[in-house]
């Protein structure tokens, strides 16, 4: 190694900390916001929540082409949405329903969405994911699985009534947490 170069090092370029922070505040206000959004498109927990990590670091990578001042959630929701059709076409195992025409009209659909819509979402999104074990699989067997009731219970070897109390309980656990997930983040619960 020639000597003049330990005597003149090449400097690292300065760390931009400001520019850091002020990402980092942006995408944090707007994470609930990309996650429903991501959410909604894909119906699927891990995927968007893999999906709106990879958009928060493609954010970060473009963050210099940001205007600030600007909407930052509108922004982020346009690469969201190139983000979560990437992924869609990345998906050949799975069947995929929707065509890229119906897919753009779907998103636009979605991003009219209120900031407050995606932000009860996300919420929900939380409060399911805290749930007890026992309401969570009933929830999950009930909605997600679209099991009735009487289904449930024959499976569960529980009375009708039983399984319906389940459910009652895990509504109300449910409604508690989201409205205090959005008191803490400042939302009316209503």
């Amino acid at each position: 190694m020639p000597e003049e170069s330990l005597q003149n090092p090449v400097p690292d370029p300065p760390i931009d900390f400001d520019r850091g922070e002020s990402f980092t505040r942006l995408l944090l206000e707007t994470q609930p916001r990309l996650f429903g959004f991501t959410l909604s498109l894909l119906h699927d927990r891990q995927a968007a929540m893999d999906v709106t990590q990879d958009v928060g670091v493609l954010l970060w990578r473009k963050f210099d082409e940001y205007e600030p001042g600007t909407d930052f959630g509108a922004w982020a929701l346009k690469i969201a949405r190139f983000k979560v059709m990437e992924w869609r076409r990345a998906q050949t195992k799975l069947p995929i329903a929707l065509d890229d025409d119906a897919m753009e009209l779907l998103t636009d659909d979605v991003e009219e969405l209120s900031s407050a819509q995606l932000q009860r979402l996300a919420a929900l999104e939380t409060c399911l994911s805290r749930l007890p074990e026992k309401q969570r699989q009933v929830i999950d067997e009930r909605y997600v699985d679209k099991n009735t009731v009487v289904r449930i219970a024959e499976r569960w070897n529980r009375s009708r009534v039983a399984m319906h109390q389940l459910l009652k309980k895990a509504h109300q656990t449910l409604r508690l947490c989201v409205q205090e997930q959005l008191r803490k983040e400042g939302q009316s619960p209503s």
